[in-house]
């Protein structure tokens, strides 16, 4: 498994302002795991390594030994930039090997490693990027890129671009629906009600 991964590796942006939310979403707690370590553990089986990037100043949860080796920490250098800043300062983090990068927040409390794989699986020859789309939106933070995608994020940042759709330009995507039986895999949590929701139903599912 080792093997087959090392190609592979994630950028968790955890610095987002959660100003809907009211607290920061990275700490929040779901069945004894903050949502940040969820998000770890998903991805633990299937990337070599991940970063996670945070806000100046921003601490992160505790995470688990066994996840630790895996994990490299950055920062946005520049505040209030989006998510593009975080790309820029966490790809000279990730190792060279890696020219497969899962782009992910950290508020999706439903991503399972079987939903990331799936996207592993369509990222054949013909395509440079699976993005998730969920009711015709496509999601550039729920997908997996090839590295040179993600490259041009600081020139675009310099042009005063800042939304990542900009990334898709001049490349091959497949989009992906989430299962018609699982529609809440993909969903992120942006305000109390839709934490507590998907609290309840994490709960529900994972101590039956």
């Amino acid at each position: 498994l080792a093997i087959m991964n090392e190609h592979y590796g994630a950028i968790l942006l955890a610095g987002g302002k959660s100003s809907r939310m009211g607290k920061d979403k990275a700490t929040l707690v779901i069945s004894g795991k903050t949502m940040l370590e969820r998000l770890l553990l998903s991805l633990h089986p299937i990337v070599a390594e991940t970063v996670v990037i945070r806000a100046p100043g921003q601490t992160i949860p505790k995470i688990p030994q066994k996840l630790r080796d895996s994990i490299r920490l950055g920062w946005d250098s520049v505040e209030g930039q989006g998510p593009l800043q975080g790309i820029v300062d966490a790809l000279p983090l990730l190792n060279s090997k890696i020219d497969k990068v899962f782009l992910l927040t950290c508020d999706l409390p439903n991503l399972t490693t079987e939903w990331l794989q799936t996207l592993r699986d369509i990222l054949t020859e013909e395509y440079d990027i699976v993005c998730t789309e969920e009711n015709d939106i496509t999601n550039p933070l729920l997908a997996l890129y090839r590295r040179p995608v993600l490259e041009p994020a600081s020139k675009l940042l310099a042009e005063g671009k800042r939304r990542p759709i900009s990334l898709w330009e001049g490349w091959r995507m497949a989009r992906l629906s989430a299962p018609e039986e699982t529609p809440w895999i993909c969903r992120d949590v942006n305000t109390p009600e839709e934490f507590k929701e998907a609290q309840n139903f994490l709960t529900s599912t994972e101590n039956d």
